[in-house]
């Protein structure tokens, strides 16, 4: 979904957030690996669980991904768009699919409820990280152009 997105922006010329879309999900997907292998916490235990999985718990992979992917989308949105309708709709749909993962993510046992939370707070702070981080490379390719004028 990420590379189908990613190539609709760069269709529309919108190169920058093509950027910060492809770095936030898979920057963040080998960001939340390198935490997992850091943390080691094991997942969480059933006598019959819903879904079994070998990896660690901490912090949710599939919650980070939903906050990452959905969440630059969002900021996508309410940066381009003039209506505050729009910018409204986005935030709440975005939050209800951030959440449902979530939630989703603790209701088949895979996950602590601070597995997720966490993933939240790693997803936010690596979209913004990453939009300071291309805006800054964009503001100096701008400014290196400028200069050559």
């Amino acid at each position: 979904m990420t590379l189908a997105v990613s190539v609709y922006l760069w269709r529309r010329r919108l190169r920058k957030w093509t950027l910060v879309l492809i770095l936030s999900v898979f920057g963040g997907m080998l960001l939340n690996a390198l935490l997992k292998i850091v943390f080691a916490r094991p997942r969480p235990y059933f006598v019959n669980p819903i879904v079994a999985l070998p990896t660690f718990s901490f912090p949710s992979g599939h919650t980070l991904v939903a906050t990452v992917f959905y969440g630059t989308l969002c900021v996508l949105i309410c940066t381009r768009a003039r209506n505050w309708a729009l910018r409204a709709g986005a935030i709440l749909i975005t939050g209800f699919m951030m959440l449902l993962v979530g939630f989703s993510r603790i209701y088949l046992g895979a996950h602590y409820l601070s597995d997720v939370v966490a993933a939240f707070a790693e997803g936010l702070a690596w979209i913004a990280f990453c939009l300071i981080a291309v805006e800054g490379i964009a503001g100096r390719v701008v400014k290196v152009e400028d200069d050559r004028e």
